[in-house]
């Protein structure tokens, strides 16, 4: 399942929006790719795995459910799912988090003087 955003929508870099949605960053040494995993269990496996794609101004986030590892020796085949009602529901939490940094982001683009115009000044004198 997959979810492109505009770059310039981002706040942050998409690595760092990732760790905050719960995710880890892992390199995967045979095939010398880059990844974000999310686990369901203590164990390696189930997990949710992400793949990032920076295209001209726009991230896509490729998402989908590792099941299990490989069974077979030099055979990167898995079960994995990628429409499942999980995934849709881990896609849908990730774009929550993306809509609500964004409409965060939009109230804290006041400069120093105009936060200072919001809040009440305190006295700090009793006289």
């Amino acid at each position: 399942m997959k979810l492109t955003i505009n770059t310039k929508q981002l706040s942050e870099t998409p690595t760092v929006f990732l760790r905050r949605v719960g995710y880890t960053y892992i390199f995967d040494r045979k095939t010398g790719k880059e990844s974000y995993v999310r686990r369901l269990t203590p164990n390696f496996y189930p997990r949710f795995h992400c793949y990032l794609f920076d295209q001209g101004g726009q991230i896509t986030f490729n998402l989908h459910l590792d099941q299990r590892p490989t069974r077979y020796e030099g055979q990167r085949a898995h079960a994995g799912e990628y429409d499942s009602p999980l995934v849709q529901n881990e896609m849908d939490r990730i774009q929550a988090a993306f809509e609500n940094q964004k409409n965060n982001n939009q109230t804290a683009g006041d400069s120093w003087e105009q936060i200072a115009e919001k809040k009440p000044r305190k006295k700090w004198w009793p006289f």
